[in-house]
């Protein structure tokens, strides 16, 4: 009879952070390793940019998604990851600044009355927001619909700093019940994208 035991087990994405603080805290008492408890994509940021007003709702569902799949972690979404009485645009810059790929959620009112002023507003954050990722030439910046929103804004609503923004392929995330093939699609999307930023980052380090 042998004294080893080896057990396997899985734990949801969200909750692998505190997993692994509670296993750094007990290694000493741990008879062996534990295997895979990083999120496939450790070092990869995603960063969601929306209206409060706009898509709230659908843009919580889609950052658990997205969470689940990446760990919350590595989802930047402003409510979840600012910090009160801290500057928010040194927190948005950053965390911005740090992203592979940007999600730009747009639902009906995106766009509307009041949000078209607000975009040409040089405080607006979510103008600050988009036009800082686009000046990242490697970083993806992918427009979502949502609110069975399908059209992209006409170059005359926009300011120049995000004109770039209309030539970006968009995404459809659609209602229920097509909200979670929708989001897989969106989650198969961004790992392509992680996976061609990893082997074109390793053609670079040969060259």
């Amino acid at each position: 009879m042998t004294d080893n035991l080896q057990v396997s087990f899985t734990v949801p994405r969200p909750v692998i952070p505190d997993l692994l603080r509670v296993v750094d805290e007990n290694f000493h008492l741990l008879p062996s390793r534990i295997d895979s408890l990083q999120p496939a994509y450790p070092h990869k940021q995603i960063f969601i940019s929306y209206r409060h007003r706009d898509s709230e709702d659908v843009c919580g569902r889609i950052y658990d998604r997205l969470a689940q799949a990446f760990s919350r972690d590595n989802v930047f979404r402003d409510v979840a990851n600012l910090l009160p009485g801290f500057d928010f645009r040194t927190r948005l810059e950053r965390a911005v600044a740090d992203c592979h790929v940007m999600l730009v959620i747009m639902g009906r009112d995106w766009l509307n009355d009041e949000n078209r002023v607000r975009l040409h507003d040089e405080n607006d954050y979510v103008r600050f927001e988009i036009e800082t990722a686009l000046r990242r030439d490697n970083v993806p910046v992918i427009p979502v619909w949502v609110g069975r929103r399908e059209l992209m804004p006409e170059k005359r609503d926009l300011p120049p700093t995000l004109y770039d923004l209309l030539h970006r392929q968009a995404r459809k995330v659609r209602p229920d019940p097509d909200f979670h093939t929708d989001v897989d699609n969106l989650v198969a999307d961004i790992k392509t994208i992680f996976d061609l930023q990893d082997e074109l980052s390793g053609i670079r380090r040969q060259i």
